[in-house]
Formats: C-alpha cells, sequence, structure tokens
C-alpha cells in the first residue's frame, strides 16, 4: 500500500485503540450493575431504593464516575468519526486501484486476457480490503456499543446530573471527499475535548510572557503529525490588515467546542474549579472562578482582577475552558 494509505490505516487502528482504552477506563456496566446486583427481576425500583439509601459521599462519587463515562462517550464518539473518514478514504484508495487493473486488463490482447471476474486480485489488494471490511464491522459494533451506553447512562434518574442527549452514529464521508489533516491538544481533560483539531476549527491560544492570558484564533495549517499549527488572530489590526498569524505547538491551544451542541454534551464545571473564559465582548480569556450553572447552558464566573469586588459575568459554556495545570 503507499504511504498515504497506510497512513489512513494507522489513523483508524489508533482511533480504535483509543476508544478500548477509554472504555476499559470505566465502564457504565459496572456502575450499573452495582446498583442493581442480583434484582434481575426488577433492576429500576431496585437501583431507586438503592440511590436513596446512598451518603451524600456515595451519591457526589457515582457523579462523578457517570460524568466520567460521558466524557469517555464523547470521546469514543469523535474518534468513530474519525476512524470513518480514514476508513472511507482507505476503502475509495483500493477501489480506485482496482477500477485501474480491470481497465489495464480490459486493453490487454485477447489471447492473452482474462475477464475481469477471473482476473486473480493481487494478495496485497485482497489483504487491505478483508482488513478494511473488518474494521467497518468493528466501528459499527463500537458506535451501537457508545449509543447503548449512553442510553444506560440516561435511565439512571437518581444521580441528579443531566445526561446528554442521544446522538446518531458516525456516517461515512461522500464519495470522493479529501481526507482533513488531524491535529490535537497536549491537554485532556473530561470537560473539555482535545482533538480532533481540523484546519478552521477555533482554538485558545496561550499568548507568551503572558501569565493565564490567551487569545481566541483561527486553525490555518496543520504541521507534521498534528503537534504543530499556523493560526491566525481572526481580529484586524489597527490598520485593518488581517490579524497576526503565529506558530504554536499542541502546548499551547485548547481546542473550542465547534459548537454550542457539543458544549451542552459536556458536564458541569463543579463549583469553585478554575477556568479559563473568554472575558464577554473581547477574544481574550481570563482565568476565573466557577460558582454555578444556568439553565440555558451559560456559566456563571468571577473572572480573576476584576475591579468590581464579587462581580459575576455569565459566559457561554463553549468559551469556557479548563485552565491547564503545570
Amino acid at each position: 500500500m503507499g504511504s498515504e494509505v497506510e497512513g489512513n490505516w494507522d489513523i483508524v487502528i489508533t482511533s480504535l485503540q483509543d476508544i478500548r482504552n477509554s472504555s476499559e477506563s470505566l465502564t457504565f456496566d459496572s456502575i450499573y450493575a452495582h446498583l442493581a446486583a442480583n434484582f434481575d427481576d426488577d433492576e429500576d425500583n431496585h437501583v431507586q431504593e438503592t440511590l436513596v439509601t446512598l451518603s451524600t459521599q456515595e451519591l457526589n462519587k457515582l457523579e462523578e464516575e457517570i460524568i466520567e463515562h460521558k466524557a469517555n462517550i464523547a470521546t469514543a464518539k469523535r474518534l468513530i468519526d474519525t476512524s470513518c473518514e480514514n476508513l472511507q478514504s482507505l476503502i475509495e484508495s483500493l477501489q480506485r486501484q482496482e477500477t485501474k487493473r480491470q481497465q489495464k486488463s480490459k486493453k490487454a490482447p485477447e489471447s492473452k486476457s482474462k475477464s475481469p471476474g477471473d482476473t486473480p486480485v493481487p494478495s496485497r489488494n485482497r489483504a487491505a480490503a478483508a482488513a478494511a471490511a473488518a474494521v467497518t464491522a468493528v466501528v459499527g459494533k463500537a458506535g451501537k456499543a457508545g449509543l447503548a451506553g449512553k442510553s444506560a447512562a440516561g435511565s439512571n434518574k437518581g444521580s441528579g446530573h443531566s445526561t446528554a442527549s442521544n446522538g446518531g452514529s458516525a456516517g461515512i464521508g461522500k464519495k470522493g471527499k479529501k481526507l482533513r489533516k488531524v491535529g490535537r491538544s497536549f491537554w485532556q481533560s473530561k470537560y473539555n475535548p482535545h482533538e480532533p483539531i481540523y484546519v478552521g476549527s477555533e482554538v485558545a491560544f496561550k499568548l507568551r510572557n503572558r501569565v493565564n492570558e490567551w487569545i481566541q484564533c483561527e486553525v490555518v495549517k496543520i504541521i507534521g503529525d498534528g503537534v504543530k499549527f499556523e493560526i491566525r488572530d481572526p481580529e484586524p489590526d489597527e490598520n485593518n490588515n488581517p490579524g497576526q498569524t503565529f506558530r504554536a505547538n499542541y502546548k499551547e491551544v485548547l481546542l473550542i467546542p465547534p459548537d454550542d451542541e457539543t458544549a451542552r454534551e459536556l458536564p458541569h464545571y463543579a463549583y469553585g474549579t478554575k477556568v479559563l473564559a473568554r472575558y464577554p465582548d473581547t477574544t481574550t480569556y481570563y482565568a476565573a472562578i466557577v460558582v454555578g450553572h444556568r439553565k440555558d447552558g451559560n456559566v456563571r464566573l468571577k473572572f480573576d482582577g476584576e475591579e468590581e469586588v464579587n462581580k459575576e459575568t455569565e459566559v457561554t459554556r463553549r468559551l469556557v475552558l479548563p485552565l491547564p495545570q503545570k
């Protein structure tokens, strides 16, 4: 296989391994089985009765486990999307190779050629095609398992934490779609995705020689293996020229969720959590402390260094990011 096909295959395998590792770290089955043990006939009622008997500390621990499980599901969904894109590119490449082979076979002299149905497929293509089919089945099972776990998480009504809305299974890209280069951030958290970063993604970029001051930028180029970027400040300068362009590595950027719907699936920050949030009417991110959440998804914050004492500010969830810890 060519280097491009091998690269697509490597991404598929790595993504599936990451999904497996994420699921092994905490499965909802173990949480639910613990609550419903030995009550096969009436599990739901037993779960409710068990929750009532739990102490505050036990409930808090259970809630943390469910939040972590939801974060694992969100990560698995993103990895399945990435796997499907690369798998589709792999399949299309093999199809193009087979089409060229058949065309070449038809052009051969009739006395020496065989019909396309009689011409053996090269062993390398045959092995790759079989592998691609196997991964398609694995990805399908992983998508169903993620959705099943998400549905099970939604059935636990006593945790005091609302579950994310049901999501559809990952779709295969359209035929002929070019593979987008994928990047990632170094900083991982259950409160915010760290991948995938594409050209056009919004990120917070850490200004050098500044303490907890980041600016919102747009990725214009992904360099190498996805840990270096070229990013641009969307704000024009004083002469109305395009914003400044920076080179950044994956430790200097935080991925901003692509839309509010994605952000609503993320878990709430605990009271008192130190975060990085975009100050209203600016593109600059400053350190703040979480003091609450609103039903519309906005986060109530107290920014560091505010002139007005105890001033609270509301910021939409997707613009509230985990503060990287050294």
